[in-house]
């Protein structure tokens, strides 16, 4: 069986669906195919267990996601399923514990409560973010190519840069002269559950990331996954068609290319072939290089966007009144040594005849931890979230109803992968272009901008239909 499209998308991460959605919308004949199937968790037990632990920014008033949900119609979809946590992000720390709302008033009193003799200087350093962030926005509203790629692109980028008064730079500058200060150290450890990224962020990586938390952190069950279900949905509403979902897989074989272009995914051992004017690529690492195997040019290309670390995560059913009352729902614990765990509650989902339904009497914990990827498989990770738990939630052993390791179900590999840094990347935050060494082949996820986390793949979303678009021709867009 043959069935040809003008746009054949690849993968689930947040910006391949975006852009497949963008081009179902403009009238393109669009198929996405989930060849992972993760979806937004997994049944373990009788409960339904998220992947890990989310966290993602306050999304709305950022260029790209607002341009997106526009265009599609789902900016209030999206308030709905992304409401923020009523007391921001909280940072539990060796000494302290302190909430940053997102009213500045309030978020000033918990500093004056938390190190009274340094709340000035501290909220300095927090506005000294959001107008980095501020400072930051017209150049994004642009869409610049980001990361460039040849002559025209970078002038290109040089020009949009000039729209923008670049202090970045002095977000970051604020938070190294606070020193050691307990509050700077534990915004820099939020980085990697904010962006797909190892290592010390750029300072207009930290401007963006943490300028679009102070707002509000948003902390859904499942994550990106949740939000991409959304945006899957509106690929069908728009007459696409969809391959694959979550605890279904379309099991993908191979992608046939010929004369420098891709031309053909096969899926069911053979069974089906799906023909494409263009492909556009957002899945898990590795997945094109098992698509494709032994193209050179891809691998090279490829191999920049290789995963170094990853979140390893935990969870536990708990009975409800085992929770202190003081922990939020979504915080970031900082130990004096060793690496962050960030620290998610939510309803506990239990299997019933009617699919999940809330359980009246337990909550769910999920936990999770930046884990580098070792060679010989070995990670710690798994005991050093049980050693931090324990010293935030004392006593939770004795109230655990049920207890999940994620990393033993497949998939779990792909939940948040983190990339290398990359301090010589333009802004310090780009990746891999948005186009490929095949003329049709387009990538969009979170190897483009890992340093901008969900904003980043919104961004790249953007680039890779407008890329599309150019590839195909509006003069051929289907009536």
């Amino acid at each position: 069986m043959k069935r040809a499209y003008d746009v054949c998308v690849i993968g689930s991460q947040l910006g391949g669906v975006a852009a497949g959605a963008l081009l179902a919308r403009r009238g393109y004949r669009v198929l996405h195919v989930d060849p992972e199937g993760h979806g937004t968790g997994f049944d373990d037990g009788g409960w339904r267990i998220p992947w890990g632990p989310a966290l993602l920014p306050h999304l709305r008033g950022l260029p790209s996601v607002d341009a997106v949900l526009l265009e599609l119609g789902l900016a209030n979809d999206v308030a709905r399923l992304l409401e923020p946590a009523q007391r921001g992000l909280q940072l539990l720390l060796p000494r302290n514990r302190v909430d940053l709302p997102a009213g500045r008033a309030e978020r000033s009193a918990e500093l004056r409560r938390e190190w009274p003799g340094d709340a000035a200087r501290l909220e300095a350093a927090l506005l000294g973010l959001w107008s980095a962030f501020e400072a930051e926005q017209p150049f994004l509203a642009a869409f610049p190519p980001l990361p460039p790629r040849g002559l025209g692109e970078r002038w290109r980028l040089r020009r949009a840069r000039g729209l923008a008064t670049p202090v970045a730079g002095r977000g970051g500058a604020l938070l190294s002269d606070l020193g050691d200060h307990p509050l700077a150290g534990a915004l820099r450890a939020a980085a990697p559950f904010l962006s797909s990224v190892a290592g010390p962020p750029s300072p207009f990586g930290l401007a963006r990331i943490l300028g679009a938390v102070l707002p509000g952190p948003a902390h859904p069950a499942g994550g990106e996954a949740a939000l991409g279900a959304l945006l899957r949905r509106r690929i069908a509403e728009s007459r696409g068609e969809l391959l694959g979902q979550e605890g279904e897989p379309a099991p993908v074989s191979s992608l046939e290319i010929s004369g420098g272009k891709a031309i053909t995914l096969t899926v069911k051992g053979g069974e089906a072939r799906y023909i494409a004017r263009a492909f556009v690529v957002a899945g898990a690492p590795g997945l094109l290089e098992a698509l494709a195997p032994g193209h050179d040019r891809l691998r090279r290309w490829l191999a920049p966007a290789a995963p170094v670390a990853r979140i390893t995560s935990l969870a536990w059913v708990v009975r409800g009144d085992a929770l202190p009352a003081p922990l939020g729902p979504i915080a970031l614990a900082v130990p004096g040594s060793g690496a962050p765990v960030l620290l998610q509650t939510l309803p506990a989902l239990r299997a019933g005849p009617r699919g999940h339904e809330p359980s009246p009497s337990e909550r769910m914990v999920v936990a999770g931890t930046p884990d580098p990827i070792s060679g010989d498989g070995s990670s710690d990770a798994e005991e050093r979230i049980r050693r931090a738990v324990a010293d935030y939630l004392p006593f939770l052993d004795r109230a655990v109803v049920h207890e999940s390791g994620p990393s033993s179900h497949a998939g779990s590999l792909a939940f948040h992968p983190l990339l290398r840094s990359r301090p010589d990347a333009v802004l310090g935050v780009g990746g891999l272009p948005t186009t490929s060494p095949l003329g049709n082949l387009f990538l969009a996820g979170r190897e483009v901008l890992p340093g901008l986390g969900a904003e980043g793949q919104f961004h790249s979303a953007w680039q890779a239909a407008a890329a599309v678009e150019r590839h195909l021709g509006s003069r051929n867009r289907p009536k």
